[in-house]
């Protein structure tokens, strides 16, 4: 369960690591940005998510942006944002995102 911004480090870091280890995977960077908010990035199509840590109320949640270049390479706006309980946010729904929506 991602609990601060330490573990949703950890948590991104890890299935990234862990979907590297796949044959056929292209590089996903992982970068911590000034605002404590982390992507991942696919080096080869420049599609990103931008995830963070926030509480809502007496809840925790992580939110996530997904990012699509234009025709031009330009990203300026998210294609749409979402966000998810910190206890259901893990390695493998981080994988999901990687093969389902940077790939």
């Amino acid at each position: 369960m991602v609990q601060g911004y330490d573990d949703l480090y950890e948590v991104v870091q890890s299935a990234i690591e862990n979907y590297m280890e796949q044959e056929d995977a292209v590089e996903i960077a992982f970068e911590k940005n000034d605002n404590h908010s982390c992507s991942m990035i696919n080096k080869q199509n420049r599609k990103k998510f931008v995830l963070m840590f926030a509480k809502y109320g007496d809840e925790y949640k992580v939110g996530f942006a997904f990012y699509e270049p234009d025709e031009y390479g330009a990203v300026k706006s998210p294609s749409w944002i979402e966000d998810l309980f910190n206890y259901d946010f893990d390695a493998n729904f981080v994988q999901h995102l990687i093969t389902e929506h940077l790939v």
